[in-house]
Order: structure tokens, then C-alpha cells, then sequence
């Protein structure tokens, strides 16, 4: 009988969670998987997935002066989670603790409970924890995580906030274990930006005329070096496009780009990868660069970023966004051109190891195989 297992991720047609549920289908082609979201633009997105279909029914409606969850409130009367034989919650910033943190804490915790009392599996893989203010957030989630089976961080800071669990374990991010065609030729004369809009992030809107200035003038710069400039937005949902196109009008050159991710996964990852360098952002764009073996210039708007290439040994190739006013030209190129020698060379195999358990539980003939517990970056 097929598998069918339930999907918790963050649907707001962002590259970085698309490629994780991308890697997840293509790594499971025979299991059935139902996404936790009523966003209709992932029926477009993994239209060649056969496998994949998303839960209409995940929305609220208000019954009087309250407000229920569909998906949640027929399960409770009717389906009771009998059709599922996993939950899986796969993202990458999914921990933070916003304003809402206890209303997003109390579905999953839900979820999790249902699942448990009905003795199916529950897995957390891909994630980071964090930012968090204080010890009832992280006492909070230490409680959820030890009704699950097995939960995957991406990065050592966030694992050692839990190792005291048997449950927790540490992986590469698992886009390093994208599978991509290869391309035969090298890379064009291009210069990739990754570019964030700033203006309602916390903390970072006040540096938001600093960072668009420092990128218009990194891009004149290339333009007047004879590069041809991509501006990408990895999530038009979260202000990258705007942002893009506000940039773009500023420095008016014919050889500049703006490639927006709207689902076409291929198609972005192919432009993408013609860069000869990035000036990355966005956390994936670093991740693909080095992935890609591109010259990569890490910029750093949350510590999620550092923290991964800490463990990467490349800490002191990043510059944060509170100090974009001192980065130059001449310095963009001397840090771009270390050309990924620090990555070791089973990077993408040991990101395979967030998928050990869901493995073991679909069995080898699905999954991956064998792996070795050791996550040896961190070394």
C-alpha cells in the first residue's frame, strides 16, 4: 500500500522552502504526500508531481465570534488523521518566536498529540531554532520536540540548544543535496545579486537606504567592469520584487535582469547558476552559490546565516547589513574569489543525513540507504 504522509512547510512560494519539498518528493517518488496549505499556487508549482496534492479544506471560517480550522475540525469529527502514516514539518526559519509564537505553537502541538496518540510518525527536519527572547520559548518547543520521533537541525548552534535529547540530531542544510542537471559550460560574465527588502523588517529598516544604495553601486560597478547583472527574487510574498524593481529603475541599464521566482523551480536554478558570482542575501542564494561552486559573497541579515557557515569554517567570509556602508568593490572580489575551497567534498551526502530516519521508516527500497551519524563540517 502507498504511503501517504502530511506536509507542514512554509507555502508562500519562497525558493529556499520550495526546494526543500522539491528534494523531499524527488527523494520519495512512490509515497503520497498532502500539503498542510490551501495555496493554490502549488498545484502549478509541482504539477509534475502526481503524488503531491494540497488540503483545500486548511482554512479558517468564523462560526459565530469564533474562528475554526476546516482541515483540523474534520479530522477531529470525522477522518481522525486515520489516512496518514506520517507528519513531516520541513522548513528552515519555522522556529522563530514572533508575535504569534504560542498561536503557531498550539496547532503544531496539536498535530504532533494527534499523530502521537495514533502511534504514527512524526519527523522535524531542515530547521534551525530561533531567534528567541527567552527560556519559556525554548522550554516550550523542548516540550513539543519530545513527543516527536526524530527532529534534523541544519546547524550546530540550534542542535546544542537540545542535544540533551536522543531524538535530535545535526545535518548540512538539505539544499546541498539538490539534484540538478548539470550544466557543460562554464559560467557566463555575470554578477547575481540576492536582494531583500528591508523596509518592515525588525531591526533591519533602518539600514534599509544603506543596503539599496550599496547594491546600485556594486551593480554600476560590475556594469562598468563589462559583467551583465541578474537581480533575483527568491520571494516576491515577502517584498523581494518590489524592492528589485525599485533598484533596478535607479541604475536604468539595459544589461540588467530581474528574474523573479513565481514556481519555476528549473528555470530560476538554471539562471541562477550562470552567475560567475553572487552577492547573496537571502540565505539559499548562499547556499546554491556554494552548492554551484560560484564566487560567493555572504551578506548577513539574520544569524541564522552566520551561524550555518560557521560551521562551514567560512564565518569570516560574510559581511552583516549593519556594516554595509564599508563594503567596496575591490573588496567584494578579493572575498568572491576563495571559489568555494572550503567545502568538503561529501557536503552533499552528509546533507542526506536529515532524511535517516524517514528512510529507515519508508525502508532502503524508497529512501536513501545506510548513513553514518557523524556530521563532520562541524569538525
Amino acid at each position: 500500500m502507498q504511503s501517504r504522509v502530511l506536509v507542514c512547510a512554509y507555502f508562500a512560494v519562497n525558493t529556499g522552502d520550495d526546494l526543500f519539498l522539491k528534494v523531499l518528493f524527488d527523494r520519495y517518488p512512490n509515497v503520497k504526500w498532502d500539503l498542510l496549505t490551501a495555496n493554490r499556487n502549488y498545484i502549478k508549482i509541482f504539477k509534475e508531481y502526481k503524488n503531491v496534492q494540497i488540503l483545500y479544506t486548511y482554512r479558517e471560517v468564523k462560526i459565530g465570534a469564533k474562528y475554526y480550522n476546516i482541515f483540523f475540525k474534520l479530522n477531529d469529527l470525522i477522518l481522525n488523521f486515520k489516512k496518514y502514516d506520517a507528519l513531516i514539518n520541513i522548513g528552515g526559519s519555522i522556529f522563530m518566536q514572533g508575535s504569534s509564537w504560542k498561536k503557531k505553537l498550539k496547532e503544531r502541538n496539536y498535530l504532533v498529540t494527534k499523530f502521537k496518540e495514533m502511534n504514527k510518525k512524526i519527523f522535524i527536519i531542515g530547521a534551525n531554532f530561533g531567534p528567541f527572547n527567552d527560556e519559556e520559548f525554548i522550554q516550550s518547543y523542548r516540550e513539543l520536540f519530545k513527543k516527536c520521533d526524530d527532529i534534523c537541525f541544519r546547524d550546530s548552534e540550534s542542535f546544542n540548544l537540545f542535544k540533551e535529547l536522543e531524538n535530535v540530531r545535526l545535518a548540512p542544510d538539505i539544499v546541498f543535496g539538490l539534484k540538478s542537471n548539470e550544466r557543460s559550460e562554464g559560467k557566463e560574465k555575470i554578477a547575481g545579486f540576492s536582494i531583500i527588502n528591508l523596509k518592515n523588517r525588525k531591526g533591519l529598516k533602518d539600514y534599509y537606504h544603506l543596503y539599496n544604495n550599496k547594491i546600485i553601486e556594486l551593480a554600476k560597478n560590475y556594469l562598468s567592469k563589462g559583467y551583465r547583472v541578474k537581480l533575483f527574487s527568491f520571494c516576491e510574498n515577502e517584498g523581494d520584487l518590489n524592492i528589485i524593481q525599485d533598484i533596478e529603475s535607479e541604475i536604468n541599464n539595459q544589461n540588467i535582469e530581474i528574474v523573479n521566482y513565481k514556481g519555476d523551480i528549473d528555470s530560476f536554478l538554471e539562471k541562477f547558476k550562470s552567475c560567475e558570482v553572487i552577492l547573496g542575501t537571502r540565505f539559499h542564494s548562499i547556499i546554491l552559490a556554494l552548492k554551484n561552486r560560484q564566487k560567493v559573497v555572504p551578506i548577513i541579515y539574520s544569524e541564522k546565516t552566520y551561524n550555518v557557515l560557521k560551521d562551514l569554517n567560512m564565518q569570516n567570509d560574510c559581511h552583516y547589513i549593519k556594516d554595509i556602508s564599508t563594503l567596496n568593490f575591490d573588496e567584494v572580489n578579493l572575498k568572491s574569489d576563495f571559489q568555494n575551497s572550503i567545502l568538503h567534498q561529501n557536503i552533499e551526502r552528509e546533507s542526506e543525513i536529515h532524511f535517516k530516519e524517514i528512510d529507515n521508516f519508508f525502508g532502503d527500497s524508497i529512501g536513501g540507504g545506510n548513513f553514518e551519524e557523524k556530521f563532520t563540517i562541524c569538525n
